[in-house]
């Protein structure tokens, strides 16, 4: 899709008929499946795919997601490489910052939905 750091990224997305999301049953904004990696037990890189779902009524409130979101709503139906320079910079932002979040170990229920 685009270049990170020098290297082909890969991203495959899904942005018509996408399942419902768990939180609020709408259908997500988008769906992206991309290259992930994570180290086993033994220390082993292992390499895969993850997908990654973006709902706009739950992610919204985060400063990448909600101007990805935003994009998304505005550009619905037209092109052009403007536009999708800037999609493929904001998804790859918003896949970055999907990446570095990390669980609290203080208050793993934090995580959950309430």
């Amino acid at each position: 899709m685009t270049l990170r750091a020098g290297r082909p990224v890969r991203v495959e997305l899904r942005i018509s008929r996408t399942p419902p999301c768990p939180r609020c049953a709408a259908p997500f904004a988008l769906v992206a499946r991309h290259p992930h990696v994570w180290y086993n037990r033994a220390g082993a890189r292992v390499d895969g795919l993850k997908e990654t779902a973006l709902c706009g009524s739950c992610d919204g409130d985060g400063p990448v997601a909600g101007r990805l979101l935003s994009l998304l709503a505005r550009s619905a139906g037209e092109s052009g490489s403007h536009l999708d320079e800037a999609f493929g910079g904001l998804l790859l932002d918003w896949l970055d910052a999907v990446r570095a979040r990390m669980p609290s170990e203080a208050d793993p229920g934090a995580e959950e939905p309430r």
